[in-house]
């Protein structure tokens, strides 16, 4: 899967959710996604808006809200590597065959619980009473992020 540095991709969150203009975005998400039909909505997590460079290895990043009481579409990746920690909401994710309890990141506390999808793996996100917010960083240019899912086939990319 390689060797993305955890510990940077940890300090970059912390750093990243100091960030005002992150925190608006934040809040953004979290309105409109329960205003919307969809399950759940995004932001591209850009460098030049974290004021910093991704590790190595990490392409784009991303800023997703999840409605509250639901399970996202079960979807893989096919040209990335998903890096994924909850900044907010409580849940379960579903990754391949497994399924555990989601641990909340939070800024002051231990090393955080990083969840790591490979290539080609199903994934989905099951909410419950409130909205979950994720920040996600993959492998992949955001332009390139492609999401198939794994019921349909259907695919489709994040940015255009």
């Amino acid at each position: 899967m390689g060797d993305i540095d955890l510990e940077h991709l940890t300090s970059l969150t912390r750093r990243a959710l100091k960030k005002p203009q992150i925190s608006l975005i934040i809040n953004r998400l979290k309105t409109d996604i329960l205003r919307c039909a969809d399950p759940f909505i995004w932001s591209v997590l850009s460098e030049h808006l974290l004021g910093e460079s991704f590790p190595k290895g990490i392409r784009s990043a991303w800023i997703f809200a999840i409605k509250p009481d639901i399970c996202s579409p079960a979807h893989f990746h096919p040209n990335s590597v998903q890096y994924t920690i909850i900044v907010e909401g409580d849940g379960k994710m579903k990754i391949g065959e497994g399924e555990r309890e989601v641990e909340t990141f939070s800024p002051r506390g231990r090393q955080p619980i990083w969840y790591i999808i490979s290539k080609n793996v199903s994934h989905e996100v099951i909410t419950k009473d409130s909205v979950m917010v994720i920040f996600s960083f993959h492998t992949c240019v955001s332009k390139e992020l492609l999401e198939v899912e794994t019921s349909s086939g259907r695919s489709r990319l994040y940015e255009k």
